[in-house]
């Protein structure tokens, strides 16, 4: 998300179309998500341990490459490939597995608590990486971003770990149908769940890179566009709790319809800043889009999970994520794109809310295999 805060003085420095810059961000997507069958086959192979601690130094690695760079065409190498292959192993889709793995009875909750990291880190990082680029140029930032990485999260994760019961080479028989990443393609609840990814990452990544070029192009300061989605980040902790708490309470449906018509509520709230631009409508985007933020991750991890759990959980969501970069990156690039060709992004915040219509749809047609026995709360028809 911390890209936000790089993007307007990319197009600076590289002369380059808005479209343009944001395809690198788009790359880090379609890298970091498109891994996925690749990370999740890492996760059961390796461990959490192994796998997190040597993303963390591909990553850095890429970033601190990225400030050696003087043409976009190698900074999408440098920060749109090699990065976003270090950052697909140490993601959301590793950190929600493992949480749903540890925590059966309570999956939504526990991948809600989880995912907390995700919100703070994006409101620290997020005005952090403003403060930087203003005083000392995007570069230096990225040193400090790539040093973080290597400070915080390879000690962090020394002791990261799955259950014991999940390396049991042999499932019971019950649990057969989990056995193979084969046999979940073959269940129409793994295609719905993928077009929800696929939907939900079109949308949420478009607002998250381009809401503080439009923030500052409706006459708000760079700095408190950049303090406000960070704040989208702050208010997202409280929402990524009550997604949880909803979720195993309500369903997983359910809750999906709430957040995103949180979500759709805040993304006309500030459409309404272009036409009236009082600061509050961007206050009550903040509150009601980032409610939302993160909701999709936890709703279908914990649906996944709920379908698919077992010893090759890791691989299967693997490849429910793998939309999830195709979808990220074509989000990140639209609103570019269609800014640079009617001159305004509304039009891009319509496509967001369509892409969340059609994700809920998705979402409201997962059904569990009847011929095997419910995983945990919230596993019934609709959930």
């Amino acid at each position: 998300m911390a890209f936000a805060v790089l993007y307007l003085p990319l197009i600076d420095e590289f002369g380059a179309s808005r479209g343009a810059v944001a395809a690198v961000q788009a790359l880090v997507l379609f890298i970091g998500d498109g891994a996925g069958p690749l990370v999740g086959h890492g996760l059961d192979r390796l461990g959490p341990r192994r796998l997190i601690q040597g993303g963390a130094a591909v990553a850095a690695l890429g970033l601190l490459a990225a400030t050696r760079v003087h043409a976009l065409w190698a900074l999408a190498l440098t920060y749109g490939v090699v990065g976003g292959l270090g950052l697909a192993a140490l993601g959301s889709q590793v950190n929600m597995v493992i949480a749903a793995l540890w925590f059966p009875a309570a999956r939504g909750r526990a991948i809600a608590v989880a995912d907390l990291g995700t919100g703070f880190g994006a409101f620290c990082f997020i005005p952090l990486g403003q403060a930087l680029v203003e005083a000392r140029g995007w570069r230096p930032t990225l040193l400090v971003w790539a040093a973080l990485l290597l400070a915080v999260v390879v000690p962090a994760n020394a002791r990261q770990h799955l259950p014991a019961d999940h390396q049991s080479p042999e499932p019971p028989p019950s649990r057969a149908a989990d056995r193979t990443v084969r046999a979940a393609l073959r269940a129409p609840a793994f295609w719905w769940l993928a077009a929800q990814r696929f939907f939900a990452s079109c949308a949420f990544p478009l607002m998250n890179t381009h809401m503080v070029a439009y923030a500052v192009g409706q006459g708000i300061e760079p700095v408190a566009a950049a303090t406000a989605l960070g704040a989208v980040s702050l208010v997202s902790m409280a929402g990524r709790l009550t997604t949880g708490w909803l979720a195993d309470r309500i369903g997983r449906a359910p809750t999906l319809t709430i957040t995103y018509t949180s979500a759709a509520a805040g993304i006309g709230c500030l459409a309404l800043l272009s036409l009236h631009g009082a600061p509050g409508w961007l206050a009550a985007y903040v509150l009601l889009y980032g409610m939302a933020q993160g909701s999709s991750g936890i709703i279908a991890s914990a649906r996944a999970a709920d379908v698919f759990a077992g010893p090759r959980f890791g691989s299967i969501f693997g490849w429910l994520s793998l939309l999830v970069g195709p979808g990220e990156a074509l989000g990140a690039w639209l609103g570019g794109a269609l800014y640079d060709r009617r001159g305004s992004y509304l039009p891009a915040f319509g496509v967001v809310i369509l892409a969340l219509g059609l994700a809920l749809v998705a979402i409201w047609r997962v059904r569990e295999d009847r011929s095997r026995p419910a995983a945990g709360r919230g596993a019934g028809p609709g959930r």
